[in-house]
C-alpha cells in the first residue's frame, strides 16, 4: 500500500468505521405535549382529538398509535403518587374500561425503574399491544396494531 492510500485509510475511512453508528430513520410525531421520535418511516393516517392519539402506518402495513398527554388531564391521576404508581393507575383505568366491554386483557411486562407497563387486549380480531409510560409531567401511550409482527416484535418496538 502506498503512502497516499495509507493516509486516506487512516484519516478518512478508519474514523468513519470507528465512529459510525447504524443509520436508523426516525419519524417525528407532534403530540399535545411535544414531539415524540419513533424509529422507522411512518405516514400519518389520522389524529383523534379526544385521546390525543395519532395513528401512523409504515410501508409494511403496520399500524401504530401514539399519544403523549399531561398527567394532570386524567381523572385518575394522583399528584401524591409516584410516576410509576400513576402509570399503574393509567393501566387499571384503561384496562378496566376494556374489561367492562368484554375484551380479554393481559399484562405482559412492567418496569418500575423505567416507569412503563406493556400490556395487550384482544379486540376479537387481533392482539393490540400497548406501552403506557411516564415522561416528566406526561403519560406516553403507544399502541401497536398489526398481525404482521409477532408479539415479541410488538414488545421490542
Amino acid at each position: 500500500m502506498n503512502k497516499v492510500n495509507l493516509v486516506f485509510v487512516l484519516f478518512f475511512l478508519l474514523p468513519n468505521l470507528i465512529f459510525c453508528q447504524d443509520i436508523v430513520d426516525y419519524s417525528n410525531v407532534k403530540t399535545k405535549s411535544g414531539e415524540v421520535k419513533i424509529p422507522g418511516n411512518w405516514e400519518e393516517l389520522n389524529r383523534v382529538d379526544d385521546s390525543g392519539q395519532t395513528y401512523l402506518k409504515n410501508k409494511d402495513g403496520v399500524i401504530i398509535a401514539i399519544a403523549q398527554n399531561p398527567k394532570n388531564s386524567y381523572s385518575f391521576f394522583k399528584s401524591n403518587k409516584s410516576d410509576f404508581e400513576n402509570v399503574k393507575l393509567f393501566y387499571v383505568w384503561d384496562s378496566d374500561y376494556l374489561k367492562k366491554n368484554k375484551f380479554k386483557i393481559q399484562k405482559i411486562k412492567e418496569d418500575s425503574k423505567l416507569e412503563y407497563i406493556i400490556w395487550k387486549y384482544n379486540d376479537k380480531k387481533l392482539d393490540n399491544v400497548f406501552l403506557f409510560g411516564s415522561i416528566k409531567d406526561n403519560f406516553l401511550n403507544l399502541l401497536v396494531y398489526t398481525n404482521n409482527w409477532s408479539e415479541d416484535e410488538k414488545i421490542f418496538f
